[in-house]
């Protein structure tokens, strides 16, 4: 029976064996959007790979989030909803450890879509409860700073803004951010500055405005200058 004696090397061999499965189990269905991020300035390669996640995944929260993100980078909105629905009723039937972390992102997908339609109430109320449950999600604060800006409450903005001002990971956030409150407060150059910023250098790679998005504020400020002039 001296096979079965387990020494230290054999142990932390096996320990390592089982880790390894862990992860690949762990991240295995997220291979398609790693991909996709791979290919950040790359819009319609991103696209296939996000697509790719829903038909491979299936039913799993993972397809449903990555399929929202999809229809969220076209601006199909309203059938981004769908699938954000679909997913977060996975995630409820099948209260695993994964689809709690999965129904975190998947209501921030539905935050931004709130946001993208003009929903701006409903998009800072589901940021905040995102905040609330994990503040080191700097994308949920933004969303809170540019809702409360769209709405005119200005200051609300800005305290918002103030906590990801020195977060590194948020430079297109914070572009947008100081844009939609600049707007707000009525400076429209301004606005407009760090707009055309944030398109000339960042808008291939921020992942949730799409460049659609961005024109329609160009247009929108670019107007009420001319007004304000």
């Amino acid at each position: 029976m001296d096979y079965l004696n387990l020494n230290l090397t054999s142990t932390l061999a096996g320990l390592g064996v089982v880790l390894l499965v862990m992860f690949i189990r762990l991240h295995w269905p997220f291979r398609f959007q790693y991909m996709a991020n791979l290919n950040k300035r790359r819009a319609e390669a991103r696209l296939r790979w996000l697509d790719a996640s829903y038909r491979k995944n299936r039913s799993r929260a993972v397809a449903m989030l990555d399929k929202s993100t999809h229809e969220i980078m076209t601006g199909n909105y309203e059938l981004a909803e769908k699938f954000i629905v679909q997913g977060i009723h996975v995630c409820k039937d099948q209260p695993s450890l994964f689809n709690q972390a999965m129904i975190h992102y998947l209501f921030y997908n539905l935050a931004i879509v709130y946001y993208s339609s003009g929903r701006y109430s409903e998009a800072l109320e589901v940021a905040f409860r995102i905040y609330q449950r994990d503040q080191g999600m700097t994308d949920s604060l933004a969303l809170i700073a540019c809702s409360h800006a769209r709405l005119g409450e200005v200051e609300s903005a800005w305290e918002a803004y103030q906590l990801i001002a020195s977060k590194r990971s948020a430079r297109e956030w914070k572009l947008f951010c100081l844009a939609e409150i600049e707007a707000a407060k009525g400076n429209y150059e301004r606005a407009l500055t760090h707009l055309r910023q944030l398109m000339g250098k960042s808008s291939s790679s921020f992942l949730h405005l799409n460049r659609s998005e961005l024109e329609k504020r160009l247009e929108e400020w670019q107007k009420a200058s001319t007004q304000a002039g």
